[in-house]
């Protein structure tokens, strides 16, 4: 009978781990949907290296910026680059690499593709965003943003 509960726990975990790999899917998809950028282009960037990118990025922001408004009214820097980073350093779902997809303003072949998440004071204040966000780390320029999620 021990036996019998271990395969239906692991089987359960296999349906639900299916279900979350189908639900980050299809969010991503949708993101995409009205982009040139494809599903099959997406490299899923690993732990040490996304360390690493944050790291550099958080480093370039802190060199170049220096201070910004918390909160802009245009796009395309519609987020504060520190919050674009506090954002990455709480990675909330994968960030992607996209092949043959230099950025349009530097030409740099090193455009990241993530799920940005503003602020706990954002969403506090009813203007929080969740969804993908596709940035520049060498110009620091935000060449897109799909929210999903909106309060």
């Amino acid at each position: 009978m021990n036996t019998l509960i271990h395969k239906i726990i692991a089987k359960h975990r296999q349906a639900c781990e299916a279900k979350k790999q189908e639900l980050k899917k299809s969010r991503i998809l949708r993101c995409i949907n009205n982009s040139d950028i494809k599903y099959e282009d997406l490299i899923p960037i690993g732990d040490e290296d996304y360390d690493r990118i944050v790291s550099a990025l958080e480093e370039k922001v802190n060199r170049e910026i220096g201070e910004e408004p918390r909160y802009r009214n245009w796009f395309p820097n519609i987020f504060a680059w520190r919050e674009i980073v506090d954002s990455m350093k709480n990675r909330i779902r994968d960030a992607y690499y996209i092949k043959n997809r230099p950025c349009g303003k530097c030409g740099e072949d090193n455009t990241i593709f993530f799920c940005f998440r503003s602020s706990d004071e954002s969403w506090k204040e009813l203007c929080g965003r969740e969804g993908y966000m596709l940035i520049c780390p060498d110009c620091l320029t935000i060449l897109g943003f799909v929210p999903y999620f909106l309060n």
